[in-house]
């Protein structure tokens, strides 16, 4: 298992075939429904949503990260995305985001998440592998892609 997907399970990892922002990151929400990490999805997801009102969560190059830290996460916990086109979403660089990578984290995890976000940036900047990701077509080829990385 890899540093990028140690947070991550064959059955949270999902291409999706979604409208908008919302039901991106609704959609990759519910991959953690089924999660014993997690002992409160609602508030969870109240928690991500606070925090894309505040401020999206669009990192640029057609990457969204949401992000919460929560007494309702027992263990740092992700959930992968690859949206079959891509969503207007408030990116900074204004593009629309094709994958969303959410990632939930006990209340007390900022030093983890921020080497965990340093782990996945570094994955999602380069160009062969962001576009590997971008062509995904099923869970399953998206998981075999993850999992090495």
């Amino acid at each position: 298992m890899s540093e990028f997907s140690k947070y991550l399970a064959q059955d949270r990892v999902r291409v999706l075939d979604v409208k908008n922002k919302r039901q991106a990151i609704d959609g990759t929400l519910d991959l953690l429904k089924d999660s014993p990490n997690i002992s409160d999805l609602s508030r969870v997801a109240a928690g991500i949503w606070q925090r894309e009102e505040a401020l999206a969560t669009g990192l640029g190059l057609g990457i969204g990260a949401p992000h919460v830290r929560s007494s309702a996460v027992r263990y740092p916990t992700a959930a992968l995305s690859v949206l079959k086109r891509g969503v207007e979403y408030g990116s900074l660089d204004a593009n629309p985001v094709r994958l969303i990578l959410l990632v939930a984290m006990p209340e007390d995890s900022q030093a983890e998440w921020l080497r965990y976000l340093a782990r996945a940036s570094a994955i999602f900047r380069d160009d062969a592998m962001r576009t590997k990701l971008f062509n995904c077509t099923t869970s399953e080829g998206l998981w075999n892609l993850v999992k090495e990385h």
